[in-house]
């Protein structure tokens, strides 16, 4: 039997760019819901903190990557917590970027 490795060896480079896009993209959906479950909150309070419907937190929580920063700022927001992004540059500098 094959290791992951060794199969994913076997892909074109199309292909692992659609799997890591897709990695990206479930780390994300799983760190706001973990962030959520962190503070022992329900999908109802966070939409209720937010002014939003409950089915509005779940389709945040699903679009992961696909979310916009703002959107993502009002939900970390909602948590009490403040967005902070980063840029790390090709040199290594690394930059804050106010949002």
């Amino acid at each position: 039997m094959k290791t992951l490795n060794e199969m994913l060896a076997t892909l074109t480079p199309e292909q692992q760019q659609q799997i890591d896009e897709r990695v990206t993209q479930m780390r994300l959906e799983s760190q706001l819901y973990k962030l959520r479950e962190q503070l022992q909150r329900t999908q109802r309070q966070q939409a209720e903190a937010m002014n939003i419907a409950q089915s509005s937190v779940a389709a945040m929580e699903s679009r992961g990557a696909e979310l916009k920063i703002s959107t993502l700022k009002r939900y970390v927001e909602a948590l009490g917590g403040e967005l902070t992004l980063g840029v790390k540059m090709p040199g290594g500098e690394h930059v804050d970027l106010i949002v």
